[in-house]
């Protein structure tokens, strides 16, 4: 008694190719010529790193400087045989300041320099924790078996660290004594 499993594909030994004949190796196939945004939104890009100064704290109507280590980046990978390289390089970043306010940048900023402005600031406006984040656009190139760039159609947004901020006030008083001599003057409780 025989049960059809199912067909199964091989080449088998025979002439070459040629009239007459089969066989012989397979065909390569042609190398990729694009790959779609679709595709290229699902590669593994790492995921940029967000910073500030001061590290976690901020002080109303002072801005607080923030800056990312995004940076371009090379995934290797096989597409039909080939060896591929993708090229993915920042082109900007969108900031939720989690106040309800944002800003989108095509710097990645750096930690200012005593004195300096900020490249990326935020002036809070309200006291308390906030939660900071960032989604960086990416673009894309990609390189078949070493060979010249092609670009890849549309963009891959890749989310960033959530950072959280302590908000506070910053008040000034002119006293005649510190909090030595009178303790209970401005601000010495």
């Amino acid at each position: 008694m025989y049960e059809e499993l199912g067909y199964i594909c091989a080449d088998l030994p025979g002439p070459g190719p040629g009239p007459g004949g089969g066989g012989g190796a397979p065909v390569r196939p042609e190398p990729p010529s694009e790959i779609p945004e679709s595709q290229f939104q699902t590669f593994d890009i790492p995921a940029p790193q967000i910073n500030a100064w001061p590290k976690d704290w901020a002080v109303i109507g002072k801005p607080a400087a923030f800056w990312t280590d995004a940076d371009v980046s090379y995934i290797d990978m096989t597409l039909l045989t080939y060896a591929v390289t993708v090229k993915v390089t920042p082109e900007k970043y969108n900031w939720d300041f989690g106040d309800g306010t944002g800003d989108t940048t095509t710097v990645k900023g750096s930690k200012p320099r005593p004195g300096d402005k900020p490249a990326i600031g935020h002036d809070f406006q309200k006291v308390g924790p906030t939660t900071v984040v960032m989604t960086t656009t990416f673009s894309g190139e990609f390189s078949v078996d070493g060979g010249p760039w092609i670009p890849i159609d549309g963009y891959a947004y890749v989310a960033s660290n959530e950072l959280t901020i302590d908000v506070y006030r910053y008040h000034r008083y002119l006293v005649d004594e510190d909090c030595r001599t009178n303790p209970r003057g401005p601000d010495c409780n």
